[in-house]
């Protein structure tokens, strides 16, 4: 009797045992089930930010959970980011990735705090935006081969403006005065605000910048853009050709993308990636990136992502040995 009553009870509490598992399982499983924090190593009201608000919503909507959008700014996006890597890999804290931070940072600095990409588990990219090349309104140059030819016929008193060594503006331009043969004056500004100003005020010949920046000065009859730098026109400003046209090869693109913590679940990431796709689908989604100078894009899948990433950063190594551009500490 006593026998089977123990066996009674071992078995009640096995049993009670393989419930309380399977419900953390099942919990487990119902990813999301509670709120998901969105990291952006920015400031608010910039590019990065405004456009990480828009996802949250739409990510929201797809998810059926909140998500947060947490600013944490500093060190050019590292600090942010890196609290990214050292979070727990279950999908409820996500980072914006941006080109400066995991393509371009990395090569320009002797050390870098974590890897850029093998210390993140990348889900997609969200959107891609060139850069423009703009000059005053009252510019004599009317593309980019005139202003080549003026930098040839002068060198080194063709100026643009840029925001030091380590900086998109800068490499860029670099790369402009590479595959044109040409030497330009380069004059350092602590923003883009100054920089455009001067370019308005013909202080500096030109000035190239992520589109978002100088798009509504551009709209405006403000600025003049003489090119983009993607491989194919903008849909943002289609009449705008590329410096492809003029320089056949060049390209400099920027982005940003979703990353998770390092070893995040496969079918977290898969179900961020579905969703991700299915918002950059939707035409009203679409619409308001444009009207702020972005291209709402997805990958095809993660792993494409990743490969994307890997070129994204061999690229600006190219670029900076190329022209010769020393590291930064």
């Amino acid at each position: 009797m006593k026998t089977s009553r123990s066996q009674w009870i071992r078995g009640v509490a096995a049993g009670l045992l393989a419930l309380a598992f399977g419900a953390g399982a099942f919990a487990q499983g119902a990813y999301p089930n509670r709120p998901i924090k969105l990291i952006v190593p920015w400031t608010t009201a910039g590019t990065v930010d405004i456009s990480a608000r828009m996802l949250a919503e739409r990510l929201s909507a797809k998810l059926g959970q909140p998500v947060v959008v947490d600013n944490r700014a500093g060190a050019t996006g590292q600090i942010g980011s890196q609290a990214v890597a050292r979070s727990p890999a279950d999908g409820y804290t996500l980072l914006v990735m941006s080109a400066t931070v995991h393509s371009v940072s990395p090569n320009i600095q002797k050390t870098f705090p974590f890897d850029p990409i093998d210390d993140f588990t990348p889900v997609s990219e969200i959107v891609r935006f060139p850069y423009a090349l703009v000059v005053s309104s009252n510019s004599p140059y009317q593309s980019v081969a005139d202003l080549v030819a003026a930098a040839k016929k002068a060198p080194g008193t063709i100026s643009y403006g840029s925001f030091g060594p380590a900086s998109a503006p800068y490499l860029i331009t670099e790369m402009l005065a590479l595959a044109s043969g040409t030497k330009l004056l380069h004059v350092p500004y602590k923003g883009a605000a100054p920089a455009i100003t001067d370019v308005m005020a013909g202080h500096i010949h030109f000035f190239i910048d992520s589109l978002p920046s100088p798009l509504s000065q551009v709209r405006g009859g403000k600025l003049r853009a003489l090119a983009v730098t993607t491989s194919q026109r903008s849909t943002v400003l289609p009449n705008v050709p590329t410096l492809a046209e003029t320089l056949p090869g060049f390209e400099a693109i920027a982005w940003l993308g979703i990353a998770a913590p390092p070893q995040t679940p496969r079918d977290v990431v898969a179900k961020l990636h579905a969703a991700l796709q299915q918002i950059a689908a939707e035409p009203e989604y679409g619409a308001k990136l444009r009207d702020i100078g972005l291209e709402p894009t997805a990958s095809a899948s993660p792993e494409q992502f990743r490969t994307f990433l890997q070129g994204q950063k061999a690229h600006w190594a190219k670029v900076i040995k190329d022209a010769n551009i020393p590291l930064s500490d």
